[in-house]
């Protein structure tokens, strides 16, 4: 097995080659153009199709012409989400009361209650 040295591999050309490829920065590299390229492309060509999806969609009807499903839940907040705006609600500085006194608190709880739409309503 033949070893060459530096000053030979320097002298290649095929070495030069690839040095020089590799000296490049990234935004000259062949590949990278193509990648940002192809990006660009498929951006534009999806922004394109959104907007001539919207331009096309036929209008929303009004919603006295909409049928809701029979076996369907009404939209609204579940348990846990309820919990957790009341939560919110029974701690923040104006509910919370004097320094010290943790009896405002529950007292909170029980008193109040939230709504489907997210609303804190006395009880």
């Amino acid at each position: 097995m033949r070893y060459r040295w530096r000053d030979e591999y320097e002298s290649d050309p095929e070495y030069q080659r690839i040095l020089a490829r590799l000296e490049l920065p990234w935004w000259k590299r062949p590949v990278a153009q193509v990648a940002v390229v192809a990006s660009a492309a498929a951006f534009v060509v999806g922004a394109l199709i959104g907007s001539a999806q919207d331009s096309t969609d036929s209008p929303s009807p009004s919603s006295s012409d909409q049928v809701q499903p029979q076996n369907e839940e009404p939209a609204g907040l579940t348990y846990q989400q309820k919990q957790q705006i009341l939560f919110k609600f029974c701690t923040s500085d104006q509910m919370r009361g004097p320094a010290g006194d943790s009896s405002v608190f529950p007292t909170c709880m029980g008193d109040y209650y939230v709504t489907d739409q997210g609303m804190v309503m006395p009880k």
